[in-house]
Protein backbone atom coordinates (compact mmCIF):
# COMPACT_ATOMS: atom_id res chain seq x y z
CA UNK A 1 0.00 0.00 0.00
CA UNK A 2 1.33 3.00 -0.79
CA UNK A 3 1.64 5.94 1.81
CA UNK A 4 -0.46 8.88 1.54
CA UNK A 5 2.65 11.19 2.35
CA UNK A 6 4.87 9.93 -0.12
CA UNK A 7 2.30 10.31 -3.01
CA UNK A 8 2.28 13.80 -1.99
CA UNK A 9 6.01 14.44 -2.23
CA UNK A 10 6.02 15.12 -6.17
CA UNK A 11 3.04 17.35 -6.20
CA UNK A 12 4.07 19.66 -3.23
CA UNK A 13 7.43 19.83 -4.62
CA UNK A 14 6.48 20.88 -7.96
CA UNK A 15 3.85 23.21 -6.46
CA UNK A 16 6.58 25.07 -4.57
CA UNK A 17 8.97 25.39 -7.42
CA UNK A 18 6.34 27.29 -9.61
CA UNK A 19 5.76 29.79 -6.91
CA UNK A 20 9.59 30.24 -6.44
CA UNK A 21 9.69 30.38 -10.08
CA UNK A 22 7.09 32.98 -10.75
CA UNK A 23 7.93 35.24 -7.18
CA UNK A 24 9.83 37.81 -9.21
CA UNK A 25 7.29 38.30 -11.91
CA UNK A 26 4.45 38.53 -9.52
CA UNK A 27 6.59 41.17 -7.09
CA UNK A 28 7.65 43.14 -10.18
CA UNK A 29 3.89 43.80 -10.82
CA UNK A 30 3.44 45.14 -7.24
CA UNK A 31 6.61 47.87 -7.43
CA UNK A 32 5.91 51.33 -7.52
CA UNK A 33 7.09 51.37 -10.82
CA UNK A 34 4.19 49.40 -12.33
CA UNK A 35 1.07 52.04 -10.48
CA UNK A 36 0.35 55.60 -11.42
CA UNK A 37 2.15 58.40 -10.21
CA UNK A 38 0.45 61.76 -9.88
CA UNK A 39 3.04 64.41 -10.51
CA UNK A 40 2.91 68.15 -9.92
CA UNK A 41 5.96 70.24 -11.01
CA UNK A 42 4.27 73.50 -9.04
CA UNK A 43 1.44 72.14 -6.35
CA UNK A 44 1.10 75.89 -5.03
CA UNK A 45 0.03 78.97 -6.89
CA UNK A 46 -1.23 82.51 -5.51
CA UNK A 47 -3.79 84.52 -6.85
CA UNK A 48 -2.90 87.90 -5.84
CA UNK A 49 -5.20 90.21 -4.62
CA UNK A 50 -8.80 90.58 -6.54
CA UNK A 51 -11.99 92.02 -6.22
CA UNK A 52 -14.66 90.63 -4.76
CA UNK A 53 -16.71 88.50 -7.38
CA UNK A 54 -14.00 88.53 -10.16
CA UNK A 55 -13.30 85.21 -11.83
CA UNK A 56 -9.60 84.07 -11.21
CA UNK A 57 -8.26 80.48 -12.89
CA UNK A 58 -5.13 78.86 -12.68
CA UNK A 59 -3.70 75.83 -15.40
CA UNK A 60 -2.08 72.91 -13.15
CA UNK A 61 0.46 70.92 -14.82
CA UNK A 62 -0.27 67.03 -13.68
CA UNK A 63 2.20 64.36 -14.83
CA UNK A 64 1.94 60.81 -14.73
CA UNK A 65 5.80 58.71 -14.03
CA UNK A 66 4.37 55.89 -13.65
CA UNK A 67 3.88 53.14 -15.62
CA UNK A 68 0.12 52.17 -15.43
CA UNK A 69 -3.12 54.58 -16.48
CA UNK A 70 -3.42 57.51 -14.21
CA UNK A 71 -7.26 58.00 -13.32
CA UNK A 72 -8.31 61.57 -11.69
CA UNK A 73 -11.91 60.84 -10.36
CA UNK A 74 -12.54 64.16 -8.70
CA UNK A 75 -10.84 66.96 -7.74
CA UNK A 76 -11.75 69.36 -4.46
CA UNK A 77 -10.30 72.70 -4.15
CA UNK A 78 -8.11 74.06 -0.95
Amino acid sequence: MVNVVDSLKLPVMIFIGLILALYPIVSQADSPAAKPILEIPSPRHDAGTHWEGEVVSHTYQVKNTGSEVLRILSVKPG
